[in-house]
């Protein structure tokens, strides 16, 4: 058992590994996502609201992830441009666009709404 979470521990850190190396964009959210935790902790003294703004950051690392598989494998299977093609590639992107807006509008309640 031990040996199985190790492995797909390992897998997942490879995966993150080699997007970070290729990804300028994951290394982009990255840098804004560690600014937001950074601040979130100087600047908010409520828990869940600290606690909101780094989940959604996860997330929109997350996403960010997601939408690198998604046009790696689309880019695997065809080179061509295809309707399909671009529809798998805008909606993962499209989901990295949501999460951001997770991401900046917990920012804009935990400021501004008491």
């Amino acid at each position: 058992m031990i040996k199985l979470v190790y492995s797909k521990f390992r897998y997942s850190v490879d995966g993150i590994h080699e997007t970070w190396l290729s990804e300028a964009s994951f290394r982009q959210w990255f840098a804004l996502v560690l600014l937001s935790d950074i601040s979130a902790l100087v600047f908010l003294t409520d828990g869940l609201r600290i606690m909101i703004i780094v989940g959604s950051g996860f997330l929109l690392l997350a996403s960010e992830l997601i939408n690198t598989a998604v046009e790696a494998a689309v880019d695997l299977v065809t080179k061509e441009k295809h309707a399909l093609a671009k529809k798998a590639k805008d909606a993962a992107s499209a989901t990295t666009l949501v999460t951001f807006m997770t991401l900046a509008s917990s920012w804009l309640l935990a400021l501004f709404y008491h």
